[in-house]
């Protein structure tokens, strides 16, 4: 998944070579900020879902990604200390 101004199409080219290691493609959704905001604020169950399972960052992180949703991304473990 990939929120921001970014185009299927650049970011496919840019998970090609990733894709090609992993011997799989890589399907990516592409958010516009505005529409992540609102699917997540109405419970969309794909967001939702992808949002609580576990996450490897391309850029930024947890932390930007809980600010730009605005909302606490609920994961098993993270208020664990580190």
């Amino acid at each position: 998944m990939v929120v921001g101004k970014a185009s299927l199409q650049e970011i496919l080219l840019r998970l090609s070579a990733v894709a090609k290691n992993l011997g799989r493609p890589i399907n990516p959704t592409v958010y516009p900020v505005e529409e992540f905001k609102s699917k997540l604020a109405s419970g969309n169950h794909f967001l939702t879902a992808v949002l609580k399972g576990q996450k490897e960052f391309l850029l930024g992180d947890e932390d930007e990604l809980r600010k730009l949703g605005g909302v606490r991304l609920v994961k098993a473990g993270a208020d664990e200390p580190r």
